[in-house]
């Protein structure tokens, strides 16, 4: 094995860092500009997409600000045992009151401290696989800003074709550039994955060419690489299955290549894992005794798109990828690895698994090494033996190294259509449209803040967003808050809606509150847009807080309060 630290002088690591500051400076711009100038009588809640989703990162991390070490769901009122599941969040909220930090420094920071660590992972890994310069300065390129053909469906208005988004602009594990630009627990398990795939590479190479790489410094990384799948377990732990897969198959490809038991990287193999399998069994363990966590799992389902949208977003760098396997079949195993992991993710985005559409995390660097491979080492070659080529070559100021730069800018250029897309459209969303969700009416935000300071355990019951909101900014439980997290979610919705309609007998609503424990009823514009209710009437409800159009009754029935 040739160390990419040998091959990368002090001026290139330090062109990558420039790339990577760069890159997470722009990841800010649509926070900022949301943040510059929120609309009167609305605070920004610093989030660029999936709101509800967002917000449960913060119930951890509010958490975590007040004390907590591990996580209690607050997104559903059943009693319950905290566990340390999800403590990513809540270990920040911790770091934020060590630090004396505001949540949003926090929230910040972190994303652009693990944008920067992704990013010069993903230029070291490209360096390990291509020692050619332009070869790994593109796959960097590409890995980074590179995206699939999204945009196509959108310019042709399929913006829901076939009954679902874009990868390119729905999951943020797809592409680098869209990783970074959302949640920190993401851009760090990926860093971790390329981790994994690197001592993967060095475990195949030791059999490829012994001479390469020391058995010692093999188990030096392979203790490092199963330290980083603890933390990777703390981050995001669903990633593990992409790498067990991923090493099945490596160890599979090897015992086909040796024809014969390969103990040392038997070995090596499980010791990545079992350094980190204590966490795993806590997991486990806990989805086995807590049920309030185990349902969490069961709901928490993230199905694939239809298998087209994956063929728009990676099937130009598929092209180019087999081209490469099928013209320069002297280095397939130098990137059996590579194949390996691309081979997993085509198994597990289908699988009988909940979170499907989570395993393309980080394999868009796959596809950029071998699209690159594809693109330098075939593609490029042959145009350069072309009449058009040649002749373009008597020209004095062409020349064969310019040309080829030129043609590799305008393919990257082309490769980064929809996370230019995505940038312009989140930072539009954020300075200019200010949709509700990411801008919440500061009554919403001050009630959430009266009830924090007041009265953080009592159990709330309003409408969804309410929730939502109430479980992340001021952690009380909340009756229905998220669609995860809430326990027995769908029926809760039907049950708040019923709630809320005037045709509903006060024996019923006095019977839930009562069932769930509830101890105010947050009434505001949300609620009142499910049905015509006015707990004003109610003798078992008392107003105790008013903030503009937002009241909270406390529940006064002493059936409700039992």
């Amino acid at each position: 094995m040739t160390d990419a630290s040998i091959l990368i002088n002090r001026k290139e690591w330090l062109a990558a860092l420039c790339v990577a500051l760069f890159t997470a400076v722009i990841g800010l711009i649509p926070y900022w500009l949301g943040a510059n100038n929120p609309p009167d009588g609305q605070v920004y809640m610093h989030l660029i997409m999936n709101a509800e989703d967002s917000l449960t990162y913060w119930a951890k991390m509010l958490q975590g600000l007040d004390g907590a070490w591990q996580y209690t769901i607050p997104f559903t009122p059943e009693p319950h045992q905290s566990a340390a599941v999800g403590i990513f969040y809540v270990w920040l909220g911790q770091a934020a009151r060590l630090l004396n930090l505001p949540l949003t420094a926090v929230w910040h920071g972190s994303r652009f401290i693990a944008a920067i660590l992704l990013f010069i992972t993903t230029f070291y890994t490209t360096a390990v696989f291509l020692s050619d310069k332009l070869a790994r300065w593109t796959a960097f390129l590409l890995a980074m800003f590179g995206s699939g053909l999204g945009w196509l469906l959108f310019i042709t208005g399929q913006t829901y074709w076939l009954g679902a988004f874009p990868i390119d602009f729905k999951q943020p594990g797809a592409h680098l550039f869209f990783t970074a630009l959302t949640y920190p627990h993401i851009a760090l398990g990926t860093a971790f994955i390329l981790l994994d795939m690197l001592v993967l590479k060095w475990v195949g190479a030791a059999y490829f060419a012994p001479a390469s790489i020391s058995s010692k410094r093999i188990w030096s990384w392979v203790v490092i690489a199963g330290f980083g799948n603890l933390l990777l377990g703390i981050a995001y732990p669903f990633l593990i299955y992409i790498l067990a897969l991923t090493a099945v198959f490596l160890y599979l490809y090897l015992l086909f290549k040796a024809r014969k038991i390969l103990w040392s990287q038997a070995f090596q193999i499980a010791t990545i894992f079992l350094i980190a399998a204590p966490l795993y069994l806590y997991y486990f363990y806990v989805w086995q005794t807590n049920e309030v966590f185990h349902i969490w799992d069961v709901q928490a389902g993230t199905p694939s798109p239809p298998w087209p949208h994956y063929l728009v977003g990676f099937g130009l760098m598929l092209f180019l990828a087999l081209l490469f396997w099928w013209k320069r079949p002297s280095l397939r195993e130098a990137n059996a690895v590579l194949w390996c992991w691309l081979t997993a993710v085509a198994l597990l985005v289908y699988a009988p698994l909940g979170p499907q559409r989570r395993f393309v995390q980080g394999v868009h660097v796959a596809w950029a090494i071998l699209a690159t491979s594809g693109l330098i080492f075939v593609i490029l070659p042959r145009l350069q033996r072309t009449k058009a080529w040649l002749s373009l070559l008597k020209n004095p100021r062409y020349s064969s190294q310019k040309l080829s730069r030129f043609l590799v800018i305008l393919f990257l250029m082309f490769m980064s259509l929809s996370n230019f897309i995505l940038l312009a459209d989140v930072s539009r969303v954020a300075g200019l449209t200010q949709p509700d969700l990411f801008f919440r009416a500061t009554s919403e935000v001050e009630m959430s803040k009266w009830l924090h300071e007041n009265d953080p355990n009592a159990i709330i019951l309003g409408e969804y967003q309410t929730g939502n909101l109430v479980a992340a900014t001021a952690g009380n439980p909340v009756m229905l808050g998220h669609w995860a997290e809430t326990v027995d979610f769908d029926n809760k919705v039907t049950a708040v809606s019923q709630f809320f309609s005037s045709t509903t007998a006060d024996d019923w609503r006095q019977a839930l509150l009562s069932q769930f424990n509830i101890a105010y009823v947050w009434y505001g514009p949300r609620e009142q847009e499910l049905g015509d209710f006015d707990p004003a009437t109610a003798v078992y409800l008392t107003p105790v807080h008013q903030i503009d159009t937002i009241t909270l009754y406390a529940i006064s029935s002493p059936a409700a309060n039992e």
